[in-house]
């Protein structure tokens, strides 16, 4: 993770700071009005995906979030202290229950996407991958 990773408790009212680092982290990369929306819609779902459903709204678990550039590439963590879980499979017809969408909705916002299990401490990584070379 990048040198300007944080820690919150596992809240949905974490999800304000979570748009505030993830503004910094924009301003940082330089990234255009349109890249810093796709960043902050994908970084708040997967974030909410974290609290809500990694770590059962648990405020004694923590959400971790950090941030790395290189090689063209910005990398977002966002990382749970949950179980873990099995990535479904595309499901028939549309989706009109109040949550399931988040997953897609990450990766039509960014240019890929990797959810990694963890040991260490134990939890799941969601890499979010955005191409910065144009």
């Amino acid at each position: 993770m990048g040198t300007e990773a944080i820690e919150l408790p596992s809240r949905v009212a974490s999800l304000a700071e979570v748009e505030t680092w993830g503004d910094a982290v924009a301003e940082a990369c330089g990234l255009g009005e349109g890249d810093r929306h796709r960043l902050g819609l994908a970084l708040h779902e997967a974030a909410a995906n974290a609290v809500l459903h990694g770590n059962g709204a648990d405020p004694a678990k923590r959400v971790r979030l950090g941030w790395a550039r290189g090689e063209g590439r910005l990398l977002v963590t966002v990382g749970d202290e949950g179980d873990g879980f099995t990535r479904p499979g595309p499901a028939p017809g549309t989706n009109l229950t109040g949550s399931g969408r988040g997953l897609l909705l990450i990766g039509h916002l960014t240019d890929g996407y990797r959810v990694t299990p963890r040991d260490d401490p134990p939890g799941t990584d969601v890499v979010l991958v955005f191409d910065l070379s144009e």
